[in-house]
């Protein structure tokens, strides 16, 4: 049996505008509670939350795109079926309580894990 080892990025896009007000607490609670817990999940490599700044063409109004980075499709699938995610649950729907939108998720398989992107480490 061969152990696929294609590295795969779980994206969520939280597609839609933060509440009038909530801004600051929405940051804080995808930075502080729901990031970590995303990074405490059975075969989650490492977590970020994007933040947009810059829009160019008219794109969807996107408040945050979080990425979840995974060694293969496997630890990708165990992270999906786990108790834990499940348990994150309310966390989560805080988080939409002060959001006005949509949550979509895609799947992306790279060929090498976008270490400059989601490292903490500075060029």
């Amino acid at each position: 049996m061969t152990v696929e080892t294609t590295p795969w990025i779980r994206s969520a896009f939280w597609t839609g505008k933060v509440k009038a007000g909530a801004e600051e607490r929405f940051r804080q609670h995808m930075e502080s509670v729901l990031v970590p817990g995303l990074k405490a999940l059975p075969g989650v490599q490492d977590v970020a939350a994007l933040w947009p700044r810059n829009l160019e063409d008219s794109p969807p109004d996107i408040a945050c795109q979080v990425l979840v980075r995974f060694a293969n499709r496997a630890d990708l699938d165990r992270m999906l079926a786990s108790d834990e995610r499940r348990q994150m649950r309310p966390q989560v729907v805080e988080a939409i309580g002060l959001f006005d939108g949509s949550i979509s998720h895609i799947e992306f398989v790279t060929e090498a894990p976008p270490v400059a992107m989601l490292s903490d480490s500075k060029p």
